[in-house]
């Protein structure tokens, strides 16, 4: 049913003028996490469409962003708010002239019929720039405007009940919204009046982009966010262990490591097998959750990831290990 508002039929003989078809395919999976919740989504074979004269992706606010906004939130004694967008890129109107042609997903009576294409789909060159213009406009329509220094980053001035002046502000990491304000339901809820929640649910966040937030106390007493990836690195050490178990393999214990690599292991000097398609892609998969990590506040690894990313193109088994 969801996915009926992005198509509209089209029952002349030909397409529109100007328009392509293009293939949509339906993506199922069962999130484990998730006490194995059945997903579906359709997708549209973007690969087969031209490159778009415009920008194609949606920006996202900065790590830094996110530290220096908690931060003043701390000083101006603000509140957090955090709501997700459901099935964010079909809230956003297409930039693309395709369309397809409707199969036994449809039902008997549009089966066969040219349909075209009316909200950004999975998949779309530029969907992710559809819909991030999209909230932006709503944005702007709440007097909100995007800062200089981060666009993802969006101020609106404001004051407080007793005189005080500041800026409310609103972070978005594409349909993961942010808002940090002395009164922050308010925005939130000029947003659900535009966009469907998930789980139709405003909250106060316990983490935002795989980091663990928390409202503590600093020495001086003053209420202040805290930020960390210890929720995020369990996930990533647990998820790699059940491969290895599965797998039969066993590696050196963390608790015996002293420091990220093998005393004396040089990457560059490397010169195991080169790793076959389904461990290079695994590779690129942990250098990323390892990236991630980083980003999140785990230092005391960049320098060993960063000498590892730099053979994402070809990695050994030697670099797996490490």
């Amino acid at each position: 049913k969801s996915v009926m508002i992005a198509f509209e039929p089209w029952h002349g003989e030909k397409p529109p003028v100007g328009y392509k078809q293009i293939q949509c395919h339906f993506i199922f999976d069962v999130k484990l996490g998730e006490n194995f919740r059945r997903k579906a989504r359709y997708v549209a074979q973007g690969n087969r469409t031209e490159d778009p004269d415009v920008i194609t992706f949606s920006s996202v606010v900065s790590r830094d962003s996110v530290r220096i906004a908690l931060l003043l939130a701390a000083l101006n004694g603000l509140e957090l708010k955090a709501c997700d967008i459901k099935n964010a890129y079909l809230t956003a109107p297409n930039k693309e002239k395709v369309y397809i042609v409707a199969g036994q997903e449809f039902g008997p009576e549009l089966c066969g019929t040219m349909m075209i294409v009316r909200r950004a789909l999975y998949g779309l060159k530029s969907a992710g720039a559809a819909f991030r213009s999209y909230l932006a406009e709503h944005l702007i329509s709440l007097d909100y405007r995007a800062s200089y220094a981060d666009p993802d980053v969006w101020l609106r001035p404001a004051v407080k009940p007793d005189g005080t002046e500041y800026y409310e502000m609103i972070l978005c990491y594409v349909d993961d919204i942010l808002s940090i304000s002395h009164d922050p339901m308010r925005t939130m809820l000029r947003i659900k009046e535009k966009f469907a929640l998930k789980n139709d649910e405003v909250k106060t966040p316990s983490d935002y982009l795989g980091g663990t937030l928390a409202l503590m106390n600093n020495e001086m007493g003053v209420p202040c966010w805290s930020q960390s990836s210890d929720k995020y690195v369990k996930a990533a050490i647990d998820n790699v262990e059940t491969k290895l178990k599965a797998s039969n393999r066993v590696l050196r214990s963390a608790k015996h490591c002293t420091a990220p690599f093998v005393t004396g292991y040089r990457p560059e000097l490397d010169v195991s097998n080169e790793l076959a398609l389904e461990g290079h892609r695994y590779y690129q998969e942990l250098i990323g959750v390892l990236r991630w990590a980083v980003e999140l506040g785990r230092l005391d690894i960049l320098l060993e990831t960063s000498l590892l990313s730099a053979y994402l193109a070809s990695p050994r088994e030697g670099h797996l290990e490490a």
